[in-house]
């Protein structure tokens, strides 16, 4: 398998990951030919992400503060098909951490078997101004844990 740029070696890639959350593929989520359509890749990453986020609890920081986070970049690379009924473990982890973004890395596993891999890039905003806003010292001690 042909890795990522983001990726430089897979084994110890995987290894950083702490967090991950239990995802059930639905019927509707596949195409005609009986695998997950790509486009539900980013929905996997999405729901992934913000049960990572409530559980480092930053959800309700953000929505308290007037804040928002928004996806700036999302990418996906597909190792092996999904299919109707699989249980997809996604894992989230940061990446970097900045003064008012972050990367977030992405690896769906069926089966102890990668499926998917991604990285992505978000930015904290206010939700008044629609400008970037600096990471305040809680949620980034929360990121770093």
């Amino acid at each position: 398998m042909r890795l990522p740029g983001y990726i430089e070696n897979l084994e110890d890639w995987k290894k950083e990951f702490a967090f991950f959350t239990d995802i059930s593929v639905r019927f509707s989520e596949t195409d005609a030919f009986g695998h997950v359509n790509n486009t539900v890749a980013f929905i996997y990453f999405e729901q992934a992400r913000l049960a990572f986020f409530e559980n480092k609890g930053l959800m309700k920081e953000w929505l308290n503060n007037g804040l928002m986070i928004v996806t700036a970049d999302l990418q996906c690379d597909y190792v092996a098909q999904i299919q109707y009924g699989d249980q997809v473990k996604v894992g989230v982890k940061v990446h970097r951490l900045g003064t008012s973004s972050m990367d977030l890395h992405y690896l769906g596993v069926v089966n102890d078997r990668p499926v998917l891999l991604g990285r992505g890039s978000l930015v904290q905003i206010d939700g008044k101004t629609g400008k970037a806003s600096p990471f305040q010292k809680s949620i980034e001690g929360k990121m770093r844990t």
